[in-house]
């Protein structure tokens, strides 16, 4: 699929399940997050391009979304999985103020073997103020 059919495939995803591209500055495309729903449980997911991990644009992008999640959604809870080998996506869920809440085993079939997973989420009690927009609207 090309970026231009890749861009209008996410605008045609329903408001519940979303893809944003992650840029620098410059306007260049390095990775993509999204959230989705499945019955009253959001979840947020993101991938970086490997050459561009490592330098906190997940961390930022993460702070964002779930920024706006909480703003924009009467929720509660945003979750997210992640590979119990991946400990680059524990430390972006780390940073954005989730906790892990416990090992989900054989969640996914990757490369022929079965993988487990953690569970994280945050609360909307937890976050007191947003981390990111509140920030940028103060300066």
């Amino acid at each position: 699929m090309s970026r231009a059919d890749e861009e209008k495939y996410y605008d045609t995803l329903p408001p519940e399940n979303r893809f944003f591209f992650i840029e620098k500055k410059d306007g260049s495309k390095v990775g993509t997050i999204w959230h989705y729903q499945e019955s009253k449980l959001l979840e947020i997911g993101y991938v970086l391009v490997p050459s561009e991990k490592g330098k906190g644009y997940c961390s930022e992008a993460a702070k964002i979304m779930v920024d706006y999640l909480f703003l924009s959604r009467d929720i509660v809870r945003v979750q997210a999985h992640t590979d119990v080998r991946n400990v680059a996506s524990q430390r972006v869920l780390e940073k954005t103020g989730f906790r892990k809440e416990g090992v989900v085993r054989k969640s996914s079939f990757v490369r022929g073997e079965w993988r487990d997973a953690y569970l994280y989420s945050t609360l909307r009690e937890e976050r007191k103020e947003p981390k990111i927009l509140t920030r940028a609207s103060k300066k």
